[in-house]
């Protein structure tokens, strides 16, 4: 399965977790998550272990996220590389969406914070 743009697989992520602003807590520990519904989630840099790297060949620079999508319900389903940045403007513009006004103020307090490119 072909992976679709960044903006859409931001948004099929996100969508696809239930407590939005747990989203954010994830973000600002920068912690990736799952969910099994459809295999959808997200893979921080921190997150790839030993195993993850040398058998699954998973790799994650810093300033970058690793989204994934349908890895469960149409196998091997897609997973698409973007900027840290571009995902948490995604979540910025779902929590404004949802009247998240906190949410919202931390994940811009957090995209000051992040590089805009991966190294």
């Amino acid at each position: 399965m072909d992976a679709p743009d960044a903006k859409i697989a931001c948004r099929e992520v996100i969508d696809a977790w239930s407590n939005l602003a747990k989203l954010v807590d994830f973000a600002e520990q920068r912690h990736g998550f799952g969910n099994s519904d459809g295999g959808f989630g997200a893979i921080y840099p921190g997150d790839v272990d030993g195993y993850m790297a040398e058998v699954e060949g998973v790799h994650v620079p810093d300033g970058a996220v690793l989204l994934y999508g349908y890895a469960i319900a149409i196998p091997p389903g897609y997973e698409i590389l973007v900027e840290e940045s571009v995902y948490l403007r995604n979540l910025l513009y779902v929590l404004r969406e949802h009247a998240l006004t906190a949410e919202a103020k931390r994940v811009t307090v957090l995209l000051n914070t992040v590089p805009t490119t991966p190294s």
